[in-house]
């Protein structure tokens, strides 16, 4: 069930995020959009699911346009795109917010000699490993695997590399990926976009400003935190506007 975050869950978002990692702010955010889903539960999400909540905040504080700048990889010319949310979920789940709310699908494969029973990703395996590590990519692979037989203490590199697309193909909306057109020089290419990261930066300007206004209302009228927070924008904007005058 999605909902819209108050002013002041979206403080308490920006400021339980400020010292956390890139995967516990997208846990932390994810879960704010849901009123049936705690933090942890959300990190057992699927990532295709975990994004979904994002979009769903995302598109009830701030919009459903994203606006994103790139550089195209073949002439440099810098881009301006605005990308629709609906683009960016998977085409089943269009149309119903929290669909992808589920558990982790699973599956099983053959290659290289080796059955492989696994599941997709989930905002719990992102958070326990560091993309900075060496071997980052293949120990999110390992995390994956439910069982391997013939049972091996290390699977080949091979089969993991050939493991990876099969993720995407198990949780559709994993992966947030724009098909993008140079209008310059006319090379296509994909992007991937860092959706928590996204919506991270428009929670942190949505806070500040509303600290701003908290601050200056607190100095024009001695009100508290809270008082301020119960007067609606539309009323906050006029006390502004005759405190600026």
């Amino acid at each position: 069930m999605p909902r819209r975050p108050t002013e002041a869950t979206v403080l308490e978002v920006w400021e339980g995020g400020l010292d956390s990692t890139p995967a516990d702010r997208a846990l932390l955010i994810a879960s704010t959009a849901t009123a049936s889903h705690g933090e942890q539960d959300v990190a057992d999400l699927p990532l295709s699911a975990v994004n979904a909540l994002l979009l769903d905040l995302r598109c009830g504080v701030f919009g459903d346009a994203l606006p994103c700048t790139t550089d195209c990889p073949a002439c440099g010319d810098s881009l301006d795109v605005t990308v629709a949310a609906e683009e960016l979920r998977p085409p089943e789940a269009i149309g119903r917010a929290g669909a992808a709310v589920a558990v982790p699908a699973t599956a099983t494969w053959t290659t290289g000699g080796f059955t492989l029973t696994y599941r997709a990703l989930t905002g719990r395996d992102v958070r326990a490993v560091d993309p900075t590590a060496p071997g980052a990519r293949r120990a999110l692979l390992r995390r994956c695997l439910l069982s391997v037989s013939p049972p091996v203490d290390e699977l080949p590199d091979d089969v993991l590399d050939a493991l990876a697309p099969r993720l995407a193909e198990l949780d559709p909306g994993a992966d947030t990926v724009l098909t993008l057109d140079c209008p310059q020089c006319g090379h296509r290419w994909e992007a991937a976009l860092d959706l928590a990261d996204h919506v991270w930066t428009d929670v942190s300007a949505h806070a500040r400003g509303i600290l701003h206004d908290v601050h200056a209302l607190a100095r024009a009228y001695g009100w508290s935190e809270a008082e301020v927070l119960s007067v609606s924008p539309a009323r906050r904007r006029f006390y502004l506007e005759v405190t600026s005058g």
